[in-house]
């Protein structure tokens, strides 16, 4: 037997019939071809419950259940649970078949049908769904890969400018301090770090002397260093689960007002993700020592998003993050303050003994 066969007798399938002699029939005829993970219920309330214990990979449904109507049972396992199912009915007409299968059956049987043939199309249906599996593991792990990568450059980046050393990261912590105050999903949180730490990437073509140059910039320069989002967007392409962050990357230049870039998008046409970025990006560069100048005090930065909020910055971001730092400072005093206590509360011990 081939790893193949293996993997798909170890599959998980759910015969839902209400017929006793069917599904005796069913589970012995699968059982003989080495299939374990076969379990039955005569009802659509029996099936509805053994879908909630645990993970089904296919679906034997009889159309003709005592307690659902058959079709709307299929919608549901298609639709819903994203299941595919091969239909078994006695009804031997064209119009359910085609029914059936707009409904996304993966095939139609009519009954009474060879148990052989039944068999032979669960396993080209269950061997298509492990080779999907397997596909799609190495995909992730080729992007996990790649992402580490990523990270490892960005950190390469940052040793050509000295001045940028841990802005990412702290980009990263920014980002994911105002995601929590605004309420976002833990994975919008996550894939807000994943945009913090690579959202300067682009900037690794450019020559150091540019990125270190003191003073400002020519004007000529200064478009070199405004295609750094399009760049990282172009590297980070082929990461087809970080869509939303790389939309992020490429837009954490745009401006509230419409005066950013590189597309010029204002307001709520920057993704949210974009406006984040923007703001945790500009706290950090303000609060970084720079070729050109001295870095500004927490409060001189601070006054200067509530400044630019609705011309840079959308102001709800802004008020977002003022409130996490402030929450931040809050709870840096409350340990400072028990630290102080529990050390005098030491020394006291100590003068006591």
């Amino acid at each position: 037997m081939s790893p193949i066969d293996e993997a798909i007798r170890k599959m998980t399938i759910l015969l839902v019939e209400d017929d006793e002699d069917t599904r005796a029939l069913v589970e012995a005829q699968f059982s003989h071809r080495g299939f374990t993970g076969l379990s039955s219920a005569a009802s659509g309330a029996e099936a509805t419950e053994l879908l909630r214990q645990g993970k089904v990979d296919l679906v034997l449904l009889d159309l003709l259940l005592p307690d659902v109507d058959g079709m709307e049972f299929l919608d549901k396992l298609v639709n819903e649970y994203g299941l595919p199912v091969v239909v078994t009915t006695c009804r031997d007409d064209k119009r359910t078949q085609m029914h059936c299968l707009e409904f996304g059956a993966a095939d139609y049987l009519i009954k009474p049908f060879d148990a052989d043939i039944l068999i032979l199309k669960v396993e080209k249906i269950l061997a298509t769904i492990h080779l999907q599996e397997r596909l799609e593991s190495s995909r992730r792990r080729n992007q996990r890969l790649f992402l580490n990568i990523l990270q490892v450059m960005a950190k390469t980046l940052e040793a050509k400018d000295p001045y940028t050393k841990y802005h990412s990261e702290n980009v990263a912590r920014y980002a994911r301090m105002i995601g929590r105050k605004m309420g976002l999903e833990e994975k919008e949180i996550e894939l807000l770090q994943i945009a913090g730490i690579l959202h300067d990437f682009g900037k690794i073509g450019i020559k150091e002397s540019l990125l270190n140059k003191p003073g400002a910039l020519e004007p000529d320069e200064y478009e070199i260093i405004k295609r750094h989002p399009m760049v990282a967007s172009a590297i980070l392409e082929p990461l087809e689960e970080l869509e939303a962050v790389i939309a992020f990357i490429r837009h954490h230049h745009e401006f509230y007002n419409g005066q950013g870039y590189p597309a010029g998008l204002a307001a709520d046409d920057i993704p949210l993700g974009a406006r984040i970025l923007m703001v945790a990006d500009a706290f950090d560069a303000m609060r970084s020592k720079r070729s050109y100048r001295e870095p500004r005090t927490r409060e001189e930065a601070m006054q200067e998003l509530k400044s630019c909020a609705g011309s840079q910055f959308d102001p709800e971001v802004v008020e977002a993050f003022l409130d996490a730092l402030a929450t931040e400072e809050q709870r840096f005093v409350r340990d400072r303050e028990r630290r102080a206590a529990e050390a005098g509360e030491a020394e006291d011990a100590g003068g006591d003994s």
